[in-house]
């Protein structure tokens, strides 16, 4: 039986989606950044399930330029714990908790959410990700508690993009501490405003 187009809308007939309300896949927002897994460190302190800490909720664990990046492994695994502290004791499955985080000296407490939904394949997943954020509208311009403006947190594969340079330079230049950067997750991430200091100062 062939393709019949008859009594349908021209969205039907042609596939025509509007980009701005396709849901996008958990795939897609980790490989563009805006999630960044952290499964292996989840494993390590118990949780089974994928994770993933939005990278504005990670903007919360880098709170001043060059911090040193045993504190800000410190403020994952600070993270990790209090969630799974709070997770122990209810059945929602969408929460608020709280952390005491290393920022400059003080140790303030900084409120997250946690989610757990069903993932690309339908099995559960499990986003930390700041209390205005919702993982069903990613992308909009929420801010992190405190925060004035929003400083991105820049990929290696970012980076190798606007300075046209292949990801691994990148990584070299990270090594050499000629690009401020910290680990999350595996992952090298650089803030914005670092590297837009970096290039003003002739890079």
């Amino acid at each position: 039986m062939g393709y019949d187009a008859r009594s349908q809308t021209p969205q039907e007939i042609w596939g025509l989606v509007d980009p701005d309300r396709r849901r996008r896949t958990r795939h897609e927002a980790i490989e563009e950044g805006e999630l960044i897994e952290i499964t292996r460190m989840g494993k390590d302190v118990g949780i089974a399930y994928p994770l993933a800490v939005s990278a504005r909720a990670a903007e919360c664990l880098v709170p001043f330029p060059n911090i040193p990046q045993e504190t800000v492994t410190e403020n994952l695994w600070d993270t990790l714990h209090a969630f799974r502290e709070r997770a122990e004791t209810t059945v929602e499955t969408v929460f608020a908790f709280s952390v005491s985080l290393y920022h400059n000296g003080l140790v303030p407490t900084v409120t997250l959410k946690a989610a757990v939904s069903p993932g690309d394949d339908g099995k559960p997943v499990i986003t930390i990700m700041t209390p205005e954020e919702n993982w069903e509208a990613m992308g909009g311009e929420m801010l992190c508690a405190g925060t004035a403006k929003r400083d991105a947190m820049l990929t290696v594969e970012d980076v190798a993009g606007l300075l046209k340079f292949s990801p691994r330079r990148i990584r070299d230049f990270i090594r050499e501490d000629r690009i401020p950067a910290v680990k999350c997750g595996g992952s090298w991430r650089i803030r914005q405003s670092d590297l837009e200091r970096i290039l003003a100062d002739g890079f």
